[in-house]
């Protein structure tokens, strides 16, 4: 990999959250309406989605939410897991969100790549990962944030 910092147009993040997995949901329409909707009527913001397929096809959602809203968010998703019949809730109470953003990151290579080796290299575990054409975030655990905030700012060209 070379030592060139790849511009990148800023770095965003959140350490006040909590990650909450919905596990193992047979998989069909209108489940994620659901989830969200159920959480939104009780005011739940979230910030963070990640929807899979496994290999049974059944649905993993992964979601943050502000860590306040954690115990809410839990009683809301047990109830309508019970309702679509997913097998399982994951939480992890205290994760924060990093996320790089720029506007060409589709046309520069290696920026994942970079923003995983520089976490790698602080020893630290990526618990979830969401992409768009600008935008990589990660979930960590929260007490990781200072240490890559800083290793990210070395390892970017960041404004």
């Amino acid at each position: 990999m070379t030592n060139r910092k790849i511009q990148a147009e800023g770095l965003l993040h959140h350490d006040h959250l909590a990650m909450i997995g919905i596990m193992a949901i047979p998989s069909h329409a209108g489940v994620g309406g659901r989830l969200f909707s159920a959480l939104s009527d009780q005011g739940i913001n979230v910030e963070f989605i990640v929807h899979l397929i496994d290999l049974e096809e059944e649905d993993d959602v992964v979601l943050c939410v502000d860590r306040d809203d954690l115990p809410a968010a839990l009683e809301v998703l047990e109830r309508v897991r019970e309702e679509v019949g997913g097998k399982g809730i994951t939480s992890y109470p205290e994760v924060a969100l990093v996320s790089l953003f720029g506007l060409d990151f589709r046309e520069q290579r290696g920026v994942a790549s970079r923003m995983f080796k520089v976490l790698g290299d602080c020893n630290v575990n990526i618990r979830a990962i969401s992409t768009s054409l600008s935008t990589i975030s990660c979930v960590i655990k929260a007490q990781c944030i200072d240490e890559v905030i800083h290793a990210l700012r070395e390892a970017f060209s960041l404004p």
